[in-house]
This record gives C-alpha cells, sequence and structure tokens, in this order.
C-alpha cells in the first residue's frame, strides 16, 4: 500500500497540541508548516530548547496546566502519555472538537510503507531487529514511534517506517493503517493508565482495525489473549508459534532448532537458534517475527541470517553486564511488568538473584510466584513496591529490603555464590528512584562494575 502526504487538511486549521515533550513539540513543528495556527500547552514546565524553538517560529504555549485556550481549535493532538480522562479532554468532547494522538499526525504527513510493531513485551527489540534487516538493503528506513524519535518527527519524507507503537499511541489513531504489523503478546500492564484491562486490549487491537485483505497481520499463535482477537481481523494472519508445529505460518523446530515459514507448499528455513546471538525463548519469538516481516518484503535468506547472526540486542534488555567469583550480572531495567519478568527468569538456567520493585503501576504481581518459586534463590526488594514484593513472595522465597540500587547490589553479591545469576528485571516503572529505565539500568551497571572492583 502506497500512501500520499496530505497536508490541506491542516491549513488554516487551528491545533491544539497537548504535552511538549518530543512527540508534541515535532507535532506543533510540523503542523505550523502545513499552515495550521498552532497552540501548545503542557501540564508541566517546558523545557527551555523547546520554548526557545517555539518562540522563534511564534507558537504561542503555556504550562503547568491545560486552561480554556486549548478548547479554541478545531483539533486537538494528543503526546502520548496524555490520559484520556483529563477534564480538559472532556470538555472538547462535549464541543465535539476532534481528537487524534501525534501517530496519526506522523501518519498523515509521511508516504511510503509502515510496519508497526504492538505488544506487552519485546517492542523495541522486534523493531529495532526489523529497522537493521531492512536499514542495508532498503533506502530512506525509518525507525521511530515509541522507541525513541516519533512519527512527526519525519514529516513530508517518503520511505519505510517501522514503528514500535504503544497502547497510549494506538488509543488515538483514526486512519493510521499499517501494511505490516504485529501484536507480540498481551499482559496486564499500565493499569495506571486504563481504565481496566480491556480498555488495554482493544488499545493493541487497534493496530489493523484499518487493515485490509491486502495488509499482513502476524499474531502470536501461543498467547491466548492474542488469538481471540483473529475473528475482528480483516488483514492476512500469518501465526507465529514456539510451541506448535503450524500447517501454516511461523513456527520452531526444536529437534532441528530452526524457525520455518511454511504457507500452502511453501516450506523455508527462516534461521537457526544457533544464528542469535539475542538470548532466550522470547528472542527467538522476537526474530520470528522481524525475519518474516523482513521475509514477506523480499528480503534475501542469507541477509536475514546474518544480520541476526551480529544483532547484539539492545541495552538494558537482560543485557549482560560481567561476570565475578563465576556469578553473571544481568541488566533488564526495562523489564517493567510481571510478563517482561518472568520472560527474563523463564531465559536464565541458573539460580537467579532477582533484583526486584520501583513504582507499582497497580499490577497484579500473583502470576510471577511460580517462575519466582521455582527460578530464585533470594528477592531484593528496592522502591516504593517493596511492601508488596514482601506479601506476594516472602511465603515463597527469602525477600530482602534494600534502600537504594547500591544497597541492592551489595546485597546480591552477598547473597550469590559462583554459579548464580543476578539478574536486574524490576517489574516495575522506574519514576519512584529514577527518570526512567535507562537510568535505572546505567545505575545498576556502575555500581555492579563499583562493587566487583572491591570483591
Amino acid at each position: 500500500m502506497k500512501k500520499s502526504i496530505n497536508t490541506s487538511k491542516y491549513a488554516g486549521k487551528k491545533v491544539s497540541i497537548l504535552g511538549c515533550g518530543k512527540s508534541g513539540f515535532e507535532s506543533a513543528l510540523a503542523l505550523q508548516k502545513c499552515g495550521a495556527t498552532v497552540f501548545v500547552s503542557d501540564m508541566s514546565l517546558i523545557n527551555e530548547a523547546h520554548k526557545k524553538e517555539l518562540m522563534a517560529r511564534r507558537i504561542e504555549y503555556e504550562e503547568n496546566g491545560h486552561t480554556e485556550r486549548v478548547l479554541a481549535a478545531d483539533l486537538i493532538v494528543l503526546s502520548p502519555a496524555v490520559k484520556p480522562e483529563l477534564e480538559i479532554l472532556k470538555k472538547a468532547e462535549e464541543r465535539g472538537i476532534e481528537i487524534v494522538g501525534e501517530l496519526e499526525i506522523g501518519y498523515q504527513l509521511t508516504s511510503g510503507e509502515y510496519i508497526a510493531i504492538t505488544g506487552t513485551n519485546g517492542k523495541s527489540t522486534v523493531t529495532e531487529l526489523t529497522y537493521q534487516l531492512f536499514k542495508d538493503v532498503q533506502k530512506e528506513v525509518y525507525c521511530c514511534g515509541n522507541i525513541g524519535d516519533p512519527l512527526s518527527m519525519f514529516a513530508f519524507k517518503n520511505g519505510i517506517f517501522v514503528l514500535e507503537t504503544s497502547s497510549f499511541q494506538l488509543r488515538s489513531i483514526r486512519e493510521f493503517r499499517p501494511d505490516y504489523a504485529t501484536i507480540l503478546n498481551i499482559d496486564r500492564d499500565h493499569m495506571d493508565w486504563h481504565p481496566d484491562f480491556d480498555d488495554y486490549i482493544n488499545s493493541k487491537a487497534r493496530i489493523f482495525e484499518n487493515q485490509t485483505d491486502e495488509d499482513y497481520l502476524i499474531l502470536n499463535y501461543d498467547d491466548s489473549v492474542v488469538r481471540s482477537l483473529e475473528s475482528k481481523a480483516k488483514p492476512k494472519i500469518i501465526w507465529v508459534s514456539l510451541q506448535s508445529e503450524l500447517q501454516e505460518g511461523v513456527y520452531l523446530n526444536r529437534d532441528r532448532n530452526t524457525v520455518y515459514f511454511q504457507l500452502g507448499d511453501e516450506k523455508i528455513s527462516l534461521f537457526k537458534v544457533s544464528d542469535l546471538r539475542i538470548a532466550g525463548n522470547h528472542n527467538i519469538f522476537n526474530a520470528a517475527v522481524a525475519s518474516t516481516f523482513a521475509y514477506l518484503e523480499g528480503l534475501g535468506l542469507n541477509h536475514i541470517q546474518r544480520t541476526l547472526r551480529n544483532f547484539k540486542g539492545l541495552p538494558h534488555r537482560i543485557e549482560f553486564v560481567l561476570e565475578k567469583n563465576g556469578i553473571k550480572f544481568f541488566d533488564d531495567s526495562k523489564g517493567t511488568n510481571p510478563h517482561a519478568v518472568a520472560s527474563a527468569l523463564n531465559g536464565i538456567n541458573a539460580p537467579c538473584i532477582l533484583i526486584m520493585g520501583g513504582e507499582d503501576k497497580d499490577l497484579d504481581f500473583s502470576s510471577l510466584r511460580e517462575p519466582i518459586k521455582k527460578h530464585c534463590k533470594a528477592i531484593i526488594a528496592i522502591g516504593k513496591a517493596t511492601p508488596k514484593i514482601l506479601k506476594t513472595f516472602s511465603d515463597k522465597v527469602k525477600v530482602v529490603e534494600a534502600t537504594d540500587m547500591e544497597d541492592a547490589v551489595r546485597k546480591s553479591f552477598q547473597n550469590a555464590n559462583a554459579g548464580d545469576v543476578v539478574l536486574l528485571s524490576p517489574g516495575c516503572a522506574s519514576f519512584d528512584m529514577f527518570k526512567n529505565y535507562k537510568e535505572r539500568g546505567d545505575v545498576f551497571q556502575y555500581w555492579v562494575k563499583k562493587v566487583a572492583e572491591e570483591n
């Protein structure tokens, strides 16, 4: 599917943008170039660089709260993290003002092909790996969305857009239609943002809402929630499974340790598990999805397999830090929900000291009770979620409280023996102690290296 850039629908319109982080800022600049009169409103202080650029472009703004000025608009554009229950949005809906997200703006103002990736876990890895598969073969390939640069940053460009899309972004699309899409998995997450689990599922499912039978949708056959969405989907579905050898689809043959693509009479070997540098069953699945995108687009098998052999994974996703006294340390700071923690534990074949905790996202930890009993010698609990961790796991495993990351790392050294693994996989957001998961992972790695020097 090819689409053209649509700027005329914004010319002469009054547009209010909520949030002036990277997404809001870039959509403001792009919409002004389309001839829109733009007003930016942020609940917090706008950073000085953005403020300076807005003033230079004569874009009016407000900070530290949304006022009625937002409502003097034909269109309101939401940054991804803006919660839908804001009072100003309720007033906008009552007045019939159209509301869309930044992803929709980026889609309208770009042209080409779109590969969209969503799921509770694995989005960033699949997005980056897909980008790596395409970037050396195709011209003008852009990696964007929730992974870093917003789609609107590439306004007026033509190319292949590999997009990580969150439930926040998908909830506010209108016409967004990817040529290729995937839902990797769905488990409870962001229950502090979505009113309930159904809303979270429905937001994820919007990734294929506008697709037709000309498009492709890759779905996880092993995930019961994802499988339940089949009846709602119009595009061509390709199932991926690590547990079942499918008659049609992409599957893992464990005897041969090979991932196959089978469609009709066509059966090809996509890659061998030994081709992968990234560890864990979840990464076999991630590689299968990214490779399927590449194969469907006509990329050669030799290129796919060579790219897989060179792909090291992303920082803070079960990233090996070091080994000291026979103890291996891994950073999975990106593991911000129970599903991610379970995936990390299942990929480690050694007794584990788990560093867990942070800011609770109103998630139920009980699904981790058996995986933690099976894999963990102890939990080192940090952050605001410590009482919840103690209550949930103390009858299954030793739980040690830590005051901060330094204390957690030191106590992990004390509780680990040669042959053990220390894993930071918090199952929580980072905002009680850190700016983001990256800072949390960096601080963990700093103290691991520091304490390792002392021992």
